[in-house]
């Protein structure tokens, strides 16, 4: 059967937690879970094409005219709640297309029945779809399983909407190495990376309930690949695509510490020679992990900090203190590798104080990167429901902004959240130290493009 599996732009997305023009800046990101859902599916016989409108910077009438053209019987696209819009938008060319059309990704999880109510979207996927996917369009082909029996699939059924139990898959081996082969990957960039680059997983789900994350099924269960297996991928990445530089996608990296050690020490037998980064968290690492991953190749670390302010931190149950946040960020730069720090500003119960805090913490640190956000209240999570209780928003925001019955962004906790954002910025970036320390780091001419585009999204700055 012919599939083709679409990443789309994020049109209509008002409620990003990042500037717009800062989000344009950090660079266009592989879609690697469509690459493990075409793997999965070539390897089940089907011949399966990937267009990534965003990296080919195509046009809705461009993308039309792809669909028309390849004419695949399934098209499958994947959504965020936040960018469902976009999504919609490729789901009704895909069925002007004449296209049996699936979507899959995190807006599935949160609302499977508002989705499913558009007529030009016939299937929808729960969880993780690499073999839900395979399991639907061979039911397509042959119809000989029951479609009851598909884990994560969303159908229609006389005028019912179904939702199966959601996918998850246990054995994170079982999957073949994403399709990177139906990527443009010459196309992927980030703004603080080497090129080429890409990224990749080494387990998958995180046990921790951070207030202002969205959790899928899939999230809330943590498997961990193979070593071998890991290292074996990053051995083809090199070889085949010489990749430069790797980016982690885990949710926490370090979480078992026995992992990481393994994934370390086989890269050091190998004598691979790879740079990589990776998310973790303040209370996953210490010296001496640190010092055996930068050995390994680690290059960069990205922490979520989020507050300078040890009641904001509770209320977003962090689990971590801020003396232990200092230690992590020392131990970090004694071991050679980079730091990054995320920051929330515009908490739930934030004042200009706390947030005030945020940012003189942010240059305490004095991290090699920082990023700041605006506190964004996601579908099913406790800082939802303290936007609801605080009478921020309705409790069926985004079920209507699914809908298409809303138009108006979230309202921030704080009134002026967006200035404060632009003032920790450049407080950092446009600080003489800071400046002068990346002069100093300036060794090629890409380097130089990329660091002048970063500096355009600050000066900028457009909400």
């Amino acid at each position: 059967m012919k599939i083709l599996l679409i990443n789309y732009h994020d049109i209509g997305n008002i409620n990003t937690r990042l500037p717009k023009s800062l989000n344009s800046a950090q660079g266009i990101y592989p879609p690697l879970g469509l690459a493990y859902i075409g793997a999965v599916l070539e390897k089940g016989g089907h011949e399966v094409k990937i267009l990534d409108c965003k990296a080919l910077n195509l046009s809705s009438e461009e993308t039309s005219n792809y669909i028309k053209k390849y004419n695949p019987v399934v098209v499958g696209i994947t959504a965020m709640t936040s960018t469902i819009k976009g999504s919609l938008e490729a789901a009704q060319l895909a069925k002007n297309a004449g296209a049996i059309v699936v979507v899959g990704g995190p807006q599935l999880s949160a609302f499977p029945k508002e989705t499913l109510s558009y007529e030009y979207i016939d299937y929808g996927i729960i969880g993780e779809g690499e073999y839900a996917m395979l399991e639907l369009v061979n039911w397509l082909d042959f119809k000989n399983i029951n479609i009851t029996k598909i884990k994560g699939l969303v159908f229609k059924l006389n005028d019912k909407i179904i939702v199966n139990e959601p996918a998850i898959i246990d054995n994170l081996d079982s999957l073949p190495m994403p399709a990177r082969h139906l990527l443009p990957m010459e196309k992927y960039n980030c703004v603080i990376t080497k090129t080429p680059f890409t990224t990749m997983i080494s387990s998958r789900g995180c046990p921790y309930q951070c207030g202002f994350c969205f959790k899928q099924p899939s999230d809330k269960k943590v498997r961990f690949r193979n070593t071998s297996d890991v290292v074996d991928e990053i051995e083809h990445l090199v070889t085949k695509y010489n990749v430069k530089e790797i980016m982690f996608y885990d949710d926490t990296l370090t979480l078992k510490r026995s992992h990481i050690e393994s994934i370390c020490n086989e890269i050091i037998k190998r004598n691979i020679k790879i740079e990589w980064e990776a998310p973790t968290r303040i209370n996953n690492v210490d010296e001496k992990l640190l010092k055996l991953m930068n050995k390994a190749g680690c290059i960069r670390l990205r922490y979520g900090v989020e507050s300078g302010d040890e009641t904001i931190l509770k209320l977003m149950r962090k689990q971590i203190t801020i003396p232990e946040v200092k230690n992590v960020f020392k131990w970090t730069k004694q071991a050679g590798i980079e730091t990054y720090a995320y920051f929330i500003i515009g908490y739930a119960s934030e004042t200009p104080n706390t947030i005030r805090k945020t940012i003189d913490l942010a240059k305490q640190l004095n991290s090699d990167w920082t990023m700041f956000t605006v506190a964004t209240p996601y579908p099913h999570t406790h800082l939802y429901q303290l936007a609801v209780e605080q009478g921020l928003i309705k409790e069926d925001y985004w079920s209507n902004f699914t809908l298409g019955k809303v138009e108006e962004r979230i309202p921030y906790f704080v009134a002026d959240a967006d200035k404060w954002i632009k003032k920790a910025y450049k407080e950092i970036y446009l600080s003489p130290g800071f400046i002068f320390k990346k002069l100093g780091k300036l060794n090629s001419w890409d380097s130089i493009k990329k660091y002048i585009r970063g500096a355009y999204g600050i000066i900028a700055f457009k909400n």
